[in-house]
C-alpha cells in the first residue's frame, strides 16, 4: 500500500508535466506556425510511397513513416522512424530511427539519443549530426547504478526535453528566433535588465492572482507565456552560440539551418550544465537574458527588427 500511494504521489506531477508541454505545443502550432503541420501525438503519422506533402510532418510518441516526398522537415520524438523517402532536415530525438537505402535528405541529419540504423548510399545533402546513439558500456552501467548515475540520468531527462522543446520552437517559428538571434549583440544589456524586471512582474502578478481561485487559472497561463518566451530567447541565444562555435570548430558548413546552430550551441550549453553550481547558475542568466531578448525584441517581430537596426 505504502509503495503504490508513492507511484501515484510520483505519477502526478509526472501527467502535469506532460499535459503542460501538449499544451504548450498546441499553443506554439497556434501562434507561431504559418500552415499547419502534419501531427501525431501518441499517435502514427505516414506519408505513403509516391505521396506529395508540402508542409513538416511531425511525431511525439508514435511511429512515423516516410515512404514518400515530405517539402518540409520530418521531426519524430520519443518514437519510431521509418525513412525511406524525401525530406528536407530530419529531426530524430530519442527515437528508434531507420534511415533505408535510396533515401534523400535534402538538409541536415539531427539524432540525439535512441538509435539510428543508417544504410551506406542514403544521400544527406547537409550535416550529418548523431549524438549517444552508440553510447559504450561503461557509461550505460554508470547511467543505471549509484546516486552519480540518478543525477545523470535526471539531468539527461531535463537536458533532452529542453531540447525537444528548443526545436519544435525553432522548427515552428525560425524566422522570429533568427531575428532574436541577429539581435541579441547590440540588445544584450538592455536584454538582461528587461529580463531582470520581467522575472520580477510576472512572480508579483502571479501571487497576486494565486491568492484567489479564480486567478489561479490566469497564473498558470501567465506562467506558461513566460516559459515560451523564455525558450524562444533561449533558442535564439544557442542560435548564435552554436553558429559561432561550429564555424570555428568545422562542426557545420558555411550556410548551416537554423536547427544545426540550435543543437551544436545546445551541446556547448549541456557540457556546461553538468559542472556542479555553475552549471545552475548559467542557466538561470540564460533564462533571464532569453526573457528579456524575446520582450526586447516582442518575439522576433520584423517591426522590433527594423527598429534595432
Amino acid at each position: 500500500m505504502r509503495s503504490s500511494r508513492r507511484f501515484r504521489s510520483q505519477a502526478v506531477p509526472l501527467r502535469t508535466a506532460g499535459m503542460t508541454i501538449l499544451f504548450i505545443l498546441a499553443m506554439s502550432s497556434t501562434v507561431f506556425a504559418g500552415e499547419t503541420p502534419r501531427v501525431g501525438i501518441l499517435g502514427d503519422v505516414r506519408v505513403d510511397k509516391g505521396e506529395v506533402y508540402s508542409d513538416d510532418l511531425v511525431c511525439i510518441g508514435g511511429t512515423a513513416t516516410v515512404e514518400g516526398k515530405v517539402e518540409g522537415d520530418v521531426v519524430v520524438i520519443g518514437g519510431k522512424l521509418n525513412f525511406s523517402g524525401e525530406a528536407e532536415d530530419v529531426v530524430a530525438v530519442g527515437t528508434r530511427a531507420k534511415i533505408s537505402s535510396g533515401s534523400v535528405i535534402n538538409g541536415d541529419l539531427v539524432h540525439v539519443m535512441g538509435s539510428l540504423e543508417k544504410d551506406p548510399d542514403v544521400t544527406v545533402q547537409g550535416q550529418a549530426i548523431d549524438v549517444g546513439s552508440h553510447l559504450p558500456p561503461n557509461i550505460r552501467r554508470l547511467l543505471s547504478h549509484g546516486l552519480l548515475g540518478l543525477i545523470v540520468v535526471f539531468r539527461l531527462i531535463s537536458l533532452i526535453l529542453s531540447l525537444v522543446l528548443l526545436l519544435i520552437l525553432s522548427l515552428l517559428a525560425p524566422d522570429r528566433i533568427e531575428r532574436m538571434s541577429e539581435a541579441l549583440e547590440p540588445r544584450w544589456p538592455a536584454s538582461l535588465g528587461v529580463g531582470l524586471v520581467g522575472y520580477l512582474v510576472f512572480i508579483v502578478l502571479a501571487v497576486i492572482l494565486a491568492i484567489t481561485l479564480i486567478g489561479i487559472p490566469l497564473a498558470m497561463i501567465l506562467g506558461l507565456g513566460v516559459w515560451i518566451l523564455g525558450l524562444m530567447g533561449i533558442a535564439a541565444i544557442m542560435a548564435l552560440l552554436g553558429r559561432r562555435v561550429g564555424l570555428g570548430t568545422g562542426l557545420i558548413g558555411p550556410e548551416p539551418s537554423l536547427i544545426a546552430c540550435v543543437l551544436v550551441g545546445f551541446l556547448v550549453i549541456a557540457l556546461v550544465r553538468f559542472i556542479p553550481v555553475v552549471g545552475e547558475l548559467a542557466w538561470l542568466v540564460l533564462s533571464v537574458l532569453g526573457l528579456g531578448l524575446a520582450l526586447v525584441t516582442k518575439a522576433g517581430s520584423p517591426a522590433a527588427a527594423g527598429t534595432a537596426s
